[in-house]
């Protein structure tokens, strides 16, 4: 989105409020810092210079507060290099990054329509909270027109293959993930808005972060994290689109 002051008062109100409710809910925050000493294969990254790299992914860094904290959150910057801008796509963006210990997700879904509604009646937002929520599996989606759009909806997208795996756990035909997607179908066709999943073992045939090979102990799987990072500027489009 343009860097005008209206869209830096937006993000700054839609992050306070975020922030506030997920800290009255007994979410723990955890600071990353917009660098990292490592690069994300296969991905758009910026080098700043040697080793070191604009964020690209909160994890796996924000996987190890897990160990001390059942539930925990992050918010901040992440940074790719898009082949072209547009208002769903930038450079920098903001995303606030969620975890919760024995998730599943319903629970993630419950927890996302909650936080619509405390913006909603926080900020004075028109409503969004209460549209019907929709599910399709990654094999149907693939092959709809996306640009169709009969109602308002959320639609969460489940059943993604490994190959779409990014440390997830598998589902119960192996053949698929426990990552799934919510987008919201409107006018402007489908926005994806939050990524999820169940944290697991890397699923594909990709070594994203070979100079990082233990990401994950048994501490951390035994509490089965499901985690979901919503692109907050895409969240304010939304709202603010007529």
């Amino acid at each position: 989105m343009n860097p005008n002051y209206l869209t830096q008062y937006n993000l700054s109100t839609f992050i306070n409020a975020i922030r506030n409710f997920l800290l009255k809910g007994g979410f723990f925050e955890h600071h990353l810092y917009s660098t990292t000493n490592y690069r994300i294969e296969n991905t758009d990254t910026f080098k700043i210079k040697d080793n070191l790299y604009l964020r690209y992914n909160p994890e796996p860094d924000i996987w190890q507060v897990g160990i001390k904290h059942n539930n925990f959150f992050w918010i901040g910057s992440m940074f790719r290099n898009e082949g072209k801008l547009s208002d769903l796509h930038q450079y920098e963006f903001t995303v606030v990054d969620i975890y919760q210990s024995n998730g599943k997700m319903n629970n993630v879904v419950q927890k996302f329509i909650e936080l619509l509604k405390n913006l909603e009646k926080e900020l004075n937002l028109r409503n969004l909270s209460d549209l019907e929520i929709k599910y399709m599996t990654h094999e149907e989606f693939v092959e709809i027109d996306k640009k169709k759009v009969n109602t308002k909806h959320w639609l969460i997208v489940i059943d993604y293959p490994a190959e779409e795996s990014f440390y997830d756990t598998k589902e119960k035909d192996s053949d698929t993930t426990s990552k799934f997607e919510i987008f919201f179908a409107g006018k402007n066709g489908y926005v994806e808005v939050a990524a999820c999943g169940n944290l697991g073992q890397n699923l594909n045939d990709k070594n994203f972060i070979p100079d990082k090979p233990d990401l994950l102990n048994k501490e951390l799987l035994d509490k089965k994290f499901i985690g979901f990072g919503i692109g907050l500027e895409r969240l304010i489009f939304l709202y603010d689109m007529k």
